[in-house]
């Protein structure tokens, strides 16, 4: 959020910019400083953001009444409607989100502009429609939880979350029929295959942990590669979350790690992969770092230094550009 706000506002002067929260909760936890309502209003009211005038649109959703009350008076006692810029528009509706958010959004003019959606549903709650929807707005962006156990628990009986989180006719249900090992990696690229058919042409996954154990996966859809590099620099820079692992899920031999703390013997892997089929330039190695991994393109050159350091990798040609850098695998005697 520190950097969609200013970017979008600055682009977006003449439509606006819409954060549409589609299930908000409380807006306060016992064991959490801040939810995604609060930080969302910080964000919105920093002097870079509303300097430029830019009407931006905050619509919060809760379903259950007594929070989606609590969050609304809680927003005013720290955001008090006094103090907001004019061009500020915040509202908190309690609804299902699914019946609401198209007329929601609406109503404060969303449509007119770009919308990131925050559709944190308990890992298991968001319609595909919702997301579907999204895409369909220029520059759009929507961050969805997804939680692979639910739907892996409940493929044989009657609960219907699977036909309304998978595309229609998905067979999501196959995941039943599948040893163990298969089930996690067949849900997780079934609901990124949909995210992109839906509109967003560039998706990226990533697995937190707590420190029990669980996870929760987080998708990140969006059709600009100027928004997966800046969703990147966010998850990179965060300062530290106790008891908090990462990990890419794409990725089955990759031990969780502190963000702060990074392993970058799976970036290693997967460069050494991509040149034992071909040679590729240091741009395309950056950019399938970017797109394909949990990694930046900034963690790409150092790993290629100490693989070429180590003798596994040579440079075929060189040149200032990263375009220019041509590197194949090193000979298999010199592995030794």
């Amino acid at each position: 959020m520190s950097a969609w706000f200013p970017i979008m506002v600055s682009r977006f002067r003449d439509t606006g910019i819409t954060f549409f929260d589609g299930y908000a909760g409380p807006g306060e936890y016992t064991n959490a400083r801040d939810s995604s309502p609060v930080i969302a209003m910080e964000q919105a009211l920093r002097n870079d953001v509303t300097r430029y005038g830019t009407q931006t649109r905050l619509v919060f959703v809760e379903v259950d009444r007594e929070r989606a009350a609590h969050l609304e008076s809680l927003l005013d006692d720290q955001f008090p409607p006094r103090t907001r810029p004019p061009d500020l528009v915040m509202r908190v509706h309690c609804d299902k989100c699914i019946d609401c958010f198209e007329q929601v959004i609406t109503d404060v003019g969303g449509w007119d502009g770009p919308v990131f959606a925050n559709l944190d549903g308990w890992g298991a709650d968001v319609d595909y429609e919702i997301v579907q929807r999204i895409a369909q707005q220029r520059s759009s962006e929507v961050l969805v939880t997804f939680k692979d156990q639910f739907f892996i628990r409940f493929a044989k009986g009657e609960h219907q979350a699977g036909e309304r989180v998978f595309k229609r006719h998905s067979g999501w249900r196959r995941v039943d029929q599948l040893p163990t090992a298969d089930k996690k990696p067949f849900l997780l690229d079934l609901y990124r295959g949909g995210l992109r058919s839906a509109g967003f042409a560039y998706v990226l996954t990533f697995e937190m942990i707590d420190e029990g154990g669980h996870s929760l996966h987080l998708f990140f859809g969006t059709t600009n590669k100027a928004g997966v590099e800046k969703f990147k620099d966010g998850l990179w820079e965060v300062d530290g979350v106790s008891g908090q692992r990462f990990r890419d899920p794409r990725d089955p031999n990759q031990l969780s790690f502190d963000i702060l703390h990074p392993d970058f013997t799976p970036l290693e892997s997967r460069i050494l992969e991509l040149l034992g089929g071909r040679d590729h330039n240091l741009e395309e190695l950056r950019e399938d770092a970017l797109l394909e991994t949990i990694y930046k393109k900034a963690h790409v050159k150092p790993v290629v230094d100490r693989l070429i350091e180590q003798r596994k990798v040579e440079l075929v040609s060189t040149g200032r550009s990263y375009a220019e850098r041509v590197l194949r695998l090193a000979d298999q005697q010199l592995f030794c």
